[in-house]
């Protein structure tokens, strides 16, 4: 039903991600959805790896958000589409550890993952498990963005407040959007570009 095996370079990641508006980065079990993995031409790692550093250039550009929310998977957004979500979800509640990270980052600015969990004790197997958890609640509620990489050999991801990040006019936009407006463009989008066939999928695929 999706694209596959067709994407050459970031310019056409950009062009498809835009087409659907939302788009996760793998597969999703159990779900037609489009993916920017099945889309990229090439071998499995060659897949892997361009549509993980074109989603990168293009986030790090702010032609695209990216966190996780459909399916909880790597998920991209256009920017046509960012305000809308950004409107839904940005309010949903977030944890004691999720709450501490947004404070770290709201009084030092960008900061590395590695920066984060050193500040929080959040070394270990099971400490980064509670990272993890909390760095995606965070996205699935659109409160942070991924801006850059440290340098090698780390190269983990470095979050900023996505209200810092992103252009002011996404947001005011956001800000003048009730939430039945924004329901009805997601709605619109989705129908037009047959990612979903009624409004009962919407519901389905989204966590709200």
């Amino acid at each position: 039903m999706f694209e596959e095996d067709t994407l050459t370079n970031e310019h056409e990641a950009l062009e498809y991600i835009s087409k659907y508006g939302v788009v996760t980065l793998f597969p999703v079990r159990g779900l037609s959805f489009p993916s920017l993995y099945k889309a990229t031409k090439g071998s499995r790692q060659e897949k892997f790896e361009n549509a993980w550093k074109w989603a990168d250039e293009l986030g790090y550009k702010k032609q695209i958000y990216y966190g996780k929310l459909v399916g909880k998977q790597v998920t991209f957004f256009s920017i046509e589409m960012f305000p809308y979500f950004y409107k839904l979800y940005r309010n949903i509640p977030l944890n004691q550890t999720a709450q501490r990270i947004l404070d770290i980052i709201k009084q030092n600015g960008p900061t590395s993952t590695t920066t984060l969990r050193k500040n929080l004790d959040l070394w270990g197997k099971e400490k980064k498990n509670e990272f993890t958890k909390a760095i995606d609640q965070l996205q699935m509620a659109f409160a942070v963005a991924i801006v850059s990489r440290e340098k090698p050999p780390r190269q983990t991801h470095i979050y900023d407040l996505t209200e810092n990040w992103m252009p002011k006019v996404l947001l005011q936009k956001a800000e003048s959007t009730t939430e039945a407006t924004a329901k009805e463009k997601l709605l619109a989008k989705m129908l037009k570009n047959q990612t979903i066939s009624n409004s009962q999928d919407l519901k389905r695929i989204l966590p709200k």
